[in-house]
């Protein structure tokens, strides 16, 4: 079944530049710019003329178009979290005899060193992503723990992807060997205030 007519809005939040050319939307806040295009889709994106207002159109579409109407406006809308608060992942160390060494090169981009996995000898090196940072977490604080931080949720979440497939537990019952590195914590760098 076709629909006529669907339309998303999106409130542009107070601090963010919108531009929008050629299906190419760009984002420029406090934190930085983040750049992603649509072309694909043959939407109509359509920016209000004071800019504070973003609705993208589809005509004649079906119900797959109607979803992918509702991502790319959540896809803007992560953008636009990204360049004013920034994304927070934090990731915990989970070893049961074997204690996980994680070192973290200051070089760019970074490079997250992992050792003694299961005990193996194997140094495990995985590259992050341009735009992300890692820190460890002070043992004082929280012990077994570094935090990614990004502007784009999906290079940080994809990096955090990359540190737990690397470790990934192979030729053995995964009920048992629960060993790896998790994320534990999704969330924006800068809090709201409450």
């Amino acid at each position: 079944m076709r629909y006529l007519h669907n339309k998303f809005q999106f409130d542009v939040p107070e601090g963010v530049k919108l531009n929008i050319k050629k299906r190419v939307v760009t984002v420029s806040g406090p934190r930085g710019t983040l750049t992603r295009s649509f072309e694909g889709k043959l939407y109509d994106f359509i920016l209000s003329k004071d800019k504070k207002k973003l609705s993208v159109e589809c005509w004649f579409g079906k119900q797959a178009d109607y979803a992918c109407l509702k991502t790319i406006v959540t896809h803007i809308s992560n953008m636009c979290i990204g360049v004013t608060k920034g994304f927070k992942y934090k990731m915990r160390f989970a070893y049961a005899h074997f204690p996980i060494n994680v070192n973290i090169t200051e070089d760019s981009p970074q490079v997250v060193e992992i050792r003694n996995f299961l005990g193996e000898k194997l140094v495990r090196r995985v590259r992050m992503k341009e735009g992300v940072t890692v820190t460890r977490t002070d043992p004082a604080k929280q012990k077994d723990e570094i935090v990614l931080v990004g502007n784009d949720v999906e290079i940080v979440s994809r990096s955090a992807a990359d540190i737990h497939g690397s470790i990934l537990v192979t030729d053995k019952d995964i009920r048992k060997f629960l060993d790896g590195i998790y994320v534990s914590v999704k969330e924006t760098e800068l809090q709201d205030e409450e």
